[in-house]
């Protein structure tokens, strides 16, 4: 029999997680946090649209600013970190999404199974080939809470919805591209304002209507430059105007859900899951998983501005870059690096 646990207890608990293990499987041993005393004066350029003459079949590519503010890091001290283990009934221990529900219960995608953390104790949820209702693999990929409160799982070329009330998996068969297999697992979900699910995959990006069931398929086109420039997409988000942007190797783009097709594209150097966060105060930030890792794009004036933490520009190929990023009550930024720990952006 389920314990009932209060409500108050599981958000402590919850939001003591969060804070204590955020990227955690980024992490390394040591760890630093950034402190900014002061920003440097943001050069403005000249260099806004690199294609406003172009003809109306290309798309602009937003450029990247000459110069790049260099951040100050120091070693952080005073914070200390709990740790949950197999031995506390955590089913795997390569936690790579977390989502907290409507309840309070947090949930982890591992390798095997999902698992429900109630701040005391885990529930694990694993394919049972008994029960059509249950998780379709071990394997998850993806993990999403949507507007109405289901929790979304990305599985091996299957995507999952939980229902919380009945505790049973629905199943959606992505098959959007020519030849399905493990193209067509989902990698990340998002979903806009008018409710539509955006999932991404290695064989495009598909719109799924959670009502309906119904999926749409956006691919790469080579006849056509204003279509997606690759089939491989990693990521894809709305921002507060209502834009949807997706992110690939290769560009991070605006894209007409209407037309389904690409009106901006952002050039990273050295891109690689490039994603974007808003803050609290709108800015428009840009972190990919590799290079320096985070840039801020100035949409009054159409360039991206590149930050580092590196004193020096870090050698290609090697481990930088930024995974994760989220904002705590303070409005500091707290980023899941690829080398450097967990960083604290103030």
């Amino acid at each position: 029999m389920r314990r009932d646990v209060p409500r108050s207890r599981v958000a402590e608990t919850a939001c003591q997680f969060i804070r204590e293990h955020l990227l955690l499987y980024l992490i390394r041993a040591s760890w630093r946090i950034i402190t900014i005393v002061s920003i440097l004066p943001l050069m403005r350029t000249s260099a806004v649209w690199a294609a406003e003459s172009a003809p109306m079949d290309t798309v602009p590519i937003v450029q990247v600013a000459p110069s790049t503010v260099n951040l100050p890091v120091t070693e952080a001290t005073g914070l200390r970190f709990s740790h949950l283990s197999t031995l506390d009934g955590l089913s795997q221990t390569r936690v790579s999404q977390i989502v907290q529900d409507d309840k309070g219960f947090m949930w982890f995608g591992t390798q095997h199974g999902l698992n429900r953390y109630d701040g005391y104790e885990f529930r694990l949820y694993v394919h049972d080939p008994d029960n059509l209702d249950s998780l379709s693999s071990a394997f998850i990929f993806a993990l999403f809470k949507d507007h109405s409160g289901n929790i979304w799982v990305g599985c091996n070329q299957v995507l999952d919805r939980f229902d919380p009330r009945t505790e049973h998996f629905t199943h959606y068969k992505i098959e959007g591209g020519a030849t399905p297999g493990l193209g067509d697992t989902v990698v990340h979900i998002s979903q806009d304002h008018d409710g539509m699910l955006w999932l991404s995959t290695g064989n495009g990006l598909h719109r799924l209507d959670p009502v309906t069931g119904q999926i749409t398929h956006f691919r790469h086109d080579p006849a056509d430059p204003r279509s997606l420039s690759t089939n491989d997409i990693n990521w894809s988000g709305e921002d507060r105007e209502g834009r949807l942007w997706v992110g690939n190797a290769n560009f991070l783009a605006e894209f007409d859900r209407q037309a389904g097709k690409v009106v901006r594209r952002i050039a990273i150097s050295d891109p690689n899951h490039i994603r974007f966060f808003e803050d609290r105060k709108g800015a428009f930030w840009i972190v990919h998983a590799s290079g320096s890792g985070l840039a801020l794009y100035d949409m009054a004036n159409n360039i991206v501005i590149p930050y580092s933490f590196y004193s020096d520009n870090p050698p290609a190929n090697s481990p930088t870059g930024i995974m994760g990023v989220v904002e705590d009550d303070a409005g500091d930024l707290w980023l899941g690096s690829r080398g450097m720990g967990l960083l604290k952006f103030d």
